[in-house]
Parts: C-alpha cells; structure tokens; sequence
C-alpha cells in the first residue's frame, strides 16, 4: 500500500509541479515553444509557428505500439474538438524517413497532417528524449505536457483541453487527475509484476516468452526503463540485434552511463557487422561495468571475427580471469 500511495503521489506531483518541472526538458510550462521548420511526408518544408489556436504537438516513434495507440487517440480527440478550433500536428522521430513514417501510419486513416523531423531540429530544441511525448500549444506557450502514453492517456488530453477553452476549472481538471493517478498506481504494480516475469523467463532462457511480458510491462508502464533494458538483451537471444539496438539506444537517452545498455549497444553493432564501432564501445563498457565477464566475451568475439587473434586471445584472457574472481 506505501509503494502504491508513492505512484499515486509521484505522478500527481509531475501533472502539476508546473513551477519546478521542466516541460519538454528545454522549454518550462508557460514559455513560448520556438519556431521552427520540418517537412510533411512529401519532402515540402512546413514552418512550424503557433498561434492563438490551441495546438497538441505529439512527439512520436514509428513502429512502438503505444505511440501508434497515441495517434489513434488524437484522431479521436480531433474529431470531438474541431468544432473548438483545436489542431492536432504530429511529428515522427528524429531521423524517421517518409517511407518508415507512411508504412506505421498506413493503417490509421488520419486526418491531421504528419511531420518529419529528419536533422532533429525541433526535438533539440524543444529537448524531446520520452516517446512518445504530448504538449498542448496555445498563443505560442507551452501550456501543459504529458511524457509517454498510459492508459487514461486521451482522458488526461480531453480534460487538459477542456481548461484550455474554459469548459472546465483547474480545481476539476486536478480531482479527475487524482482519480487518473490512483488508477494509474495500479497499473504501475501490474507492469512490475509483468518486468518480473520477464526477467525470470529472460534468465531461463526463454526469450520468446520474456518479450510477451517485457512488452505488456512497458504498456502498462512506458517509463519502466529496466524493461527497455532487458527487452534488448531478449531480442540479442532471439538474434535480433536491430530491435535490441532500439533498445539500448532508448535507455542509453535517458540514462547515458548505463553499463548494461552499453555494452549491450555494442554487442548489437558487432552483430550487425560494424565490428570497429562494437569494439570501441565494448573497449569502453568493460571498463565501467562491475561485471565485464560477457562484456571480454564479447570483445574477444569481435576481435576474432575481425582478424585479430592476437587481441582476440588477450580478451578471453581478461574474460576468464574475471570470471576466476567472481564476477560475471
């Protein structure tokens, strides 16, 4: 119950700690959110200015379930609030190409416009690092933001809107959140259960099964960043190092001397082919992590594959010693 009432009481305190909270990381509630340019899904720039009208600027990744859920929440949210002059702009990953962004939206039949962010212009600015990520625009101010997507995701976006066009007090909007975060506590405990699970059939090698609950986890709980971790070394055992890397990279923009996630990215990069950018990064993860045993392993692997016995034998020498004083 004290674990449950700590949720409940951390996620009230990030709705509205306006004051002390920074909002997309770069840009606080109440400040203007800077212009800027991206293009649409046809190559053509589109300058990104907001005006008067209220505007829910979503941030999101092709191909992670709950942004696409997201964006099928803002279809729904734009057809309850046009008739109130609110837009809907949505903008694809940092990177995102137009083929990527088409193919994760062909389904959705959207009707507000979708934008490219190829050179990470507006997330640098604005300091994007959660997606999926939602801020609600209006007269060029940041008037409320909201990282990650949860279950009460649209609820929490219709209330917040609702204020915005005085259809709604601040003092309502705050009890239908406090409802939203003891539901939400909930959740949290169910997503740890799930983390759990997965961990155990992570380590009984059963891979298959650890990314069924790994997934159900970081549904129910997007920001559970150990799920993200071990969700990378599950698609290593499944030899799928392209989504593993997704994986390490996501934990490593939010916690960058991570010493799992590093050496799990260069495990993946040596795996992928680029054996010099997986030894460089093994070179450095061995040297931070408390258990470098797979982490030599690996190096030696690349080295090998490379050539270069010579270092090749001197890693598997430095694996094994470790090994000998009980690390792993």
């Amino acid at each position: 119950m004290a674990r449950l009432g700590a949720s409940v009481f951390l996620f009230i305190l990030l709705l509205f700690s306006y004051e002390i909270s920074h909002a997309f990381r770069s840009v606080p509630v109440g400040s203007p959110l800077p212009a800027t340019t991206v293009k649409d899904l046809n190559g053509r720039e589109v300058n990104l200015a907001f005006g008067p009208r209220p505007v829910v600027l979503y941030f999101w990744r092709p191909n992670q379930e709950f942004s696409l859920d997201g964006l099928k929440d803002l279809e729904q949210i734009k057809n309850d609030f046009s008739k109130n002059g609110v837009e809907i702009l949505a903008v694809a990953e940092g990177g995102t190409t137009a083929s990527d962004a088409q193919a994760s939206i062909k389904k959705l039949r959207l009707s507000y416009p979708v934008y490219l962010d190829a050179e990470r212009k507006i997330e640098e600015k604005i300091g994007i690092i959660v997606f999926p990520s939602t801020g609600i625009v209006r007269g060029g101010q940041l008037r409320f933001y909201l990282p990650s997507r949860n279950s009460n995701y649209r609820q929490i976006i219709q209330a917040r809107l609702r204020v915005d066009l005085d259809l709604l007090s601040e003092k309502d909007f705050e009890q239908q959140m406090k409802q939203i975060g003891e539901e939400l506590g909930g959740e949290q405990t169910r997503a740890q259960d799930h983390f759990k699970t997965g961990v155990r059939l992570s380590r009984q090698g059963k891979a298959k099964d650890a990314l069924a609950e790994l997934n159900q986890a970081l549904s129910l709980d997007p920001q559970l960043i150990d799920a993200h971790l071990t969700l990378g070394y599950a698609y290593l055992d499944l030899e799928d190092p392209h989504n593993a890397q997704r994986e390490f990279e996501l934990v490593l923009k939010r916690h960058t001397a991570s010493p799992g996630a590093k050496l799990g990215l260069g495990i993946s990069a040596a795996r992928l082919g680029d054996l010099d950018k997986g030894i460089e990064i093994l070179q450095a993860a061995v040297q931070i992590n408390p258990d470098p045993v797979q982490g030599y392993y690996e190096l030696g692997k690349a080295y090998e594959k490379k050539g270069n016995l010579k270092e090749a034998m001197h890693a598997y020498k430095w694996a094994v010693r470790k090994l000998l004083q009980g690390r792993r």
